[in-house]
């Protein structure tokens, strides 16, 4: 399956998210924008590949720097973020997970590199 149209497309699209990151880091916009904009980036574009043909995993291993940022966005913040009002926040806090606060400067952390970048 090809998920992105060419390389380019692919670079545009991580460019587009990484200024997401920028401004939620920055405080530009909340951490809740932040998630309606980025929309769980690494998920929806399969950027582990395994939706990929080989020509694209090729180009995905190629810009892996560039998006590894993302993976650890995906698998080490959003995975783990709850939104308070919703849930009984102190089982969610036993299981390791954490508000939106702390979600954003987990955020502001990642962001040092993606942000450097530019």
């Amino acid at each position: 399956m090809i998920i992105f149209k060419s390389e380019d497309e692919l670079l545009n699209l991580i460019e587009k998210h990484n200024q997401f990151v920028c401004e939620c880091a920055k405080g530009s916009i909340t951490f809740e924008v932040f998630c309606e904009k980025y929309n769980n980036f690494y998920e929806a574009y399969a950027l582990d590949g395994h939706e990929s043909d080989e020509e694209e995993r090729a180009f995905l291993v190629q810009h892996e720097a560039k998006i590894n940022p993302h993976r650890i966005i995906a698998s080490e913040i959003l995975s783990r973020v709850f939104f308070e009002s919703k849930v009984n926040s102190e089982v969610y806090k036993v299981a390791g997970r954490f508000s939106p606060e702390v979600a954003q400067e987990k955020l502001q952390q990642v962001a040092q590199v993606i942000c450097e970048q530019k």
